[in-house]
């Protein structure tokens, strides 16, 4: 079952894990200090992500949006969906295909049935750190000429890296299963939630 945006809180604890995971976080625990919401719908910023129109039956091609790369200090929990009828294609981070299967990682979409963009379906949601945004494909289903337009809801988090000796102590006896230690969530970047 997905973690939901509201099991995360303020003074809890995490780990991130999975295959796309930057090289400065791995092996290390953070700590949730803030929190507030996050919105964002392509087209929002100077720069259009989807600039031009996409006929029926046809591909808008990967478009970069690093308007949604964090900080360092931050982690964003975000769900997603469109408005319109294509199929959306996404890689995490660019260049990596997500939702589909093991063996063909490119077959998986979301449309605005499986995930409305008044209200996304978490189970298509992602987390991204530093040097981490989404890459989105937009295939054309609708016979008519469409601008498209995904919407993005979740959470943004400030993060800091436990450096306490004691603390760090209780989250590997915790990560070990040496019973008490101090419990914390495992947060896989770039894919679904785990």
């Amino acid at each position: 079952m997905p973690i939901g945006l509201n099991e995360l809180r303020v003074d809890h604890y995490i780990a991130f894990v999975g295959d796309a995971v930057p090289k400065g976080y791995t092996q290390k625990f953070y700590q949730i200090m803030g929190e507030e919401p996050v919105r964002y719908k392509t087209g929002d910023t100077d720069t259009a992500e989807f600039s031009a129109t996409v006929a029926f039956g046809a591909n808008s091609g990967f478009k970069n949006i690093p308007v949604l790369e964090p900080d360092e200090k931050h982690l964003y929990a975000l769900d997603w969906g469109p408005r319109d009828g294509c199929r959306y294609f996404i890689k995490i981070p660019t260049g990596r295909d997500r939702l589909g299967l093991d063996e063909d990682m490119d077959v998986g979409y979301v449309d605005n049935l499986l995930s409305p963009w008044l209200a996304p379906n978490p189970l298509f949601g992602f987390w991204l750190v530093e040097t981490m945004y989404p890459a989105i494909d937009a295939y054309n289903d609708v016979p008519v000429t469409i601008t498209p337009q995904v919407f993005f809801y979740g959470k943004k988090f400030e993060i800091e890296q436990v450096t306490s000796l004691e603390v760090l102590g209780r989250l590997k006896a915790y990560k070990d299963g040496r019973g008490g230690g101090q419990p914390f969530r495992n947060i896989t970047l770039g894919g679904v939630h785990p």
